[in-house]
């Protein structure tokens, strides 16, 4: 059976219109190799700096298509030595406790649950090279750090941390220690492991944690990511072989953004195909994560940031990064354009309200592609798209297409101050869906259908971009539910193989339309063309809580793309009149199943058949 994901991406065919729009919001990945991931400064991010507020925001980013979210250090912060009014997050005073500005274990554990509720991992970011000078370890355990004549060792001049001593057993065993606690204790599913690539610490200490950390007490995988550019001339080659899912493509991203605010691509040029030459040889086996900006951007921390850099080039680049390779990371913000400066030694909070409408519905619209695209995978070189640079006749001018099985993606961006004709050489002709258009992103997610020649001649508007995509069309098709149960409430989600209706609890309300004399909720689901078979269990609910009285459901699976016509009553459930008996929805079993026979819904029970409003055939 295939795989049917949350596709919100309404493509046509030139055959049918000119025209649709793109539903960019609630999209779920296809696989692990269309992530996307959110690195969250929990002072930041609300004006309350806790778990708690930042929990009650936590729909905003499953709205938005976020699918990890790396929390910055949540320890609380080393008081010696501190710089600013916080201290260094990248300071711990202790490994197994929390930041009580931002809440107690237990609004951690709640962010947690909240999260993965809502289809999201946590991921913490992990500090495993030095600590504060007054975590305990200083003087409990005085031979966990490295000495020079007695005196403990800050590492590459910090003065607020000591330098941790990795030919230390005990150190290393409390380290991997410390890390279990957090899986076992908080549910946390993955590590961004600051200065991974530390000489200190050593590729056999990476061997052993990563593979001591899938033994624990939640039986899950526990994903790593490694901030450290293992391309680098001072890295130790054998951190490929250690078990990181991820690296950061940071030569990849300085070079993108050296362009700063000029006009020339050919540092986008050479950036992309250094990354491709790596990846070509070192890769195989691991992939990267891409990004524009982060906490340790250049300027964040003092007085600009990377949209003071990059100017009107950040929307392109943008587009460039998210779309060229990699799992791309948003940082605190930048999903609006937030021009807040995030010093993290002090308090930055966000102004949500200020919002860059085209970079937030690019960024949209980008999260979508990326979640939806088979071209735009990432991953080991066997789950990759294949990348082709594309030669253009105007030095301004960038194009790439990435090709996975049928499907083909086509990115041109434009640096140039003016709009301009470019002529694209040897691309894959054919019927396409432009996705993306710089010149109408701002007011909304229009598509068009387009045929592309060999060598076609396009224009793109001034700091412009445009995003094409071909064998990927989607049919849109309609749920047209009557409500006949009276209830408080009426909720539809659907679970299992495809979230189409959102997180839990899903579609609260819909289209209301008329259809031979009858009033219908009209809830719209796509599906890739072509395809045939999927899984999509529906539960149409009271939603007034779990398990608890008043909270009536009816479960039905769908096997067939199609429209239908459901009508949901609760008479199974409070009523037997004469001709009507009970079914229980909720415990389907081989005796209790549903099934779809000649157009119509039904559910076996007991080895009879009943309608799904319980009446008996």
């Amino acid at each position: 059976m295939k795989r049917l994901s949350l596709i919100c991406i309404l493509m046509i065919t030139i055959a049918v219109q000119a025209f649709a729009v793109l539903n960019v919001d609630n999209t779920t990945p296809l696989s692990d190799h269309h992530r996307v991931i959110y690195e969250l400064n929990v002072y930041d991010f609300t004006s309350q700096g806790t778990f708690a507020a930042a929990t009650q925001r936590l729909p905003e980013l499953r709205t938005l298509g976020i699918d990890i979210i790396w929390l910055m250090p949540i320890h609380p912060r080393g008081i010696q030595g501190k710089i600013g009014s916080l201290g260094s997050p990248y300071a711990v005073r202790d490994y197994t406790a929390v930041n009580p500005a931002h809440g107690t274990l237990t609004d951690l554990q709640t962010f947690v649950t909240t999260a993965h509720s809502l289809g999201m991992q946590v991921w913490l970011d992990w500090v495993p090279n030095h600590t504060a000078l007054d975590h305990a370890w200083v003087t409990s355990h005085p031979e966990y750090y490295v000495r020079s004549n007695g005196v403990i060792q800050h590492p590459n001049n910090y003065g607020d941390v000591y330098q941790l001593d990795y030919s230390s057993t005990e150190m290393k065993n409390a380290m991997i220690d410390a890390m279990r606690y957090w899986v076992n204790t908080a549910d946390i599913d993955g590590f961004r492991c600051d200065y991974a690539s530390s000489p200190a610490i050593g590729s056999t200490f990476w061997t052993q944690a990563i593979t001591a950390l899938q033994t624990n007490d939640r039986n899950k995988t526990v994903e790593f990511m490694a901030e450290a550019d293992f391309t680098g001339w001072d890295v130790d080659q054998s951190l490929y072989n250690c078990g990181f899912r991820y690296d950061y493509a940071w030569g990849y991203a300085d070079g993108i953004k050296s362009v700063n605010q000029g006009t020339s691509c050919s540092n986008l040029k050479n950036a992309a195909n250094s990354l491709l030459n790596v990846l070509g040889n070192k890769y195989a086996n691991m992939s990267r994560m891409s990004y524009l900006t982060n906490h340790d951007d250049i300027g964040n921390n003092f007085s600009g940031n990377y949209m003071t850099q990059c100017g009107d080039n950040v929307p392109p680049l943008t587009v460039m990064y998210f779309t060229f390779f990699g799992m791309p990371l948003l940082y605190n913000g930048q999903e609006i354009g937030s021009t807040t400066i995030l010093n993290y030694f002090n308090r930055n909070t966000i102004n949500w309200s200020n919002v860059n409408t085209q970079i937030h519905n690019t960024i949209r619209a980008l999260i979508a592609l990326k979640h939806t695209l088979p071209a735009l995978a990432d991953g080991k070189a066997s789950e990759r798209a294949s990348t082709r640079i594309i030669n253009t006749n105007n030095s301004s001018v960038f194009a790439f297409e990435k090709t996975k099985g049928d499907n083909t993606v086509l990115v041109v961006l434009n640096l140039g101050t003016s709009a301009t004709n470019v002529t694209l050489s040897g691309i894959t002709a054919g019927a396409y869906t432009r996705v993306l258009n710089s010149e109408t992103i701002a007011t909304g997610f229009t598509t068009d259908a387009v045929n592309l020649a060999a060598s076609p001649t396009i224009r793109v508007g001034a700091k412009g971009y445009h995003v094409y995509t071909n064998g990927a069309d989607y049919t849109t098709h309609h749920l047209y539910v009557e409500d006949c149960t009276q209830w408080a409430q009426f909720d539809l989600y659907a679970w299992g193989d495809c979230e189409f209706f959102g997180a839990w609890p899903g579609a609260t309300s819909a289209l209301v339309v008329s259809i031979n004399g009858s009033n219908y909720r009209d809830y719209e689901y796509t599906v890739a063309q072509g395809q045939t078979d999927m899984t999509m269990h529906l539960i149409f609910h009271n939603n007034v809580g779990e398990n608890k009285p008043g909270d009536r459901r009816q479960l039905i699976d769908l096997t067939q793309t199609g429209d239908y016509f459901i009508s949901v009553s609760d008479a199974g459930y409070n009523v037997t009149p004469t001709g009507i008996e009970p079914v229980e929805l909720d415990t389907p079993s081989a005796q209790n199943r549903k099934l779809l026979q000649n157009g119509q819904l039904y559910i076996l029970h007991n080895g009879l058949r009943y309608s799904i409003l319980g009446l008996r055939y």
